[in-house]
């Protein structure tokens, strides 16, 4: 079902690109401010769990190729199999980091690396009951943007995010995941025209 979606996405894009008119104005600049929300399917690559999240971001742009952005996962629910060792029943990631974004026009693609803290209420065979966990992770991110209009783009991404669950009673834990997002995002860019006209003749 996945793979068959970023097929289409690509395609789509391809297609969108092509078509694309030169004289169209280009919409991420500096003072670009996006935010979206969609909900995102995981995979837990060592506890072999297949996972729901509800995600957003919200993204600024520096200039043309660079940007600051923060995510959030809010962890729904997820499917386990025998070899799981954990079952998370809540588990939030937040992540911070910088961006490069590549293409012409309104076609971009990017990718960035993000710090960040991974919160985890779970369960496992080797305790009694549930116990919380804060810890330090990262995460890298790739994908693309298409911006449609000056108000609002399509995006599609996969993130690794890294993570390691300490203090149980058979050792650390590692909780990489893959995490996919696709959906309509919205923006809009907090620097008059007229300002940003003058900062681009400037620089």
């Amino acid at each position: 079902m996945v793979n068959r979606f970023l097929h289409f996405l690509i395609l789509s894009f391809s297609c969108i690109a092509f078509g694309q008119n030169e004289n169209q104005e280009q919409y991420f600049n500096k003072g670009l401010l996006k935010a979206s929300a969609t909900i995102s399917p995981g995979r837990m690559l060592q506890n072999k769990a297949n996972s729901i999240y509800i995600s957003g971001f919200l993204e600024y742009a520096l200039d043309s190729k660079y940007s600051f952005r923060g995510d959030v996962f809010q962890f729904v629910d997820a499917i386990y199999s025998d070899g799981s060792l954990l079952e998370p029943n809540f588990m939030n990631r937040l992540y911070f980091g910088a961006f490069r974004h590549f293409g012409k026009k309104n076609l971009k693609f990017y990718s960035g690396v993000q710090a960040g803290m991974s919160f985890m209420q779970y369960y496992h065979s080797f305790s009694q009951g549930r116990k919380f966990s804060v810890e330090p992770s990262f995460a890298l991110k790739a994908g693309t943007t298409f911006y449609v209009w000056k108000y609002f783009h399509f995006f599609a991404d996969l993130t690794y995010v890294n993570s390691t669950t300490r203090g149980l009673m058979f050792g650390s834990q590692k909780m990489d995941e893959l995490i996919f997002s696709a959906g309509l995002g919205f923006q809009i860019n907090v620097i008059k025209k007229k300002s940003r006209l003058r900062i681009e003749q400037i620089q």
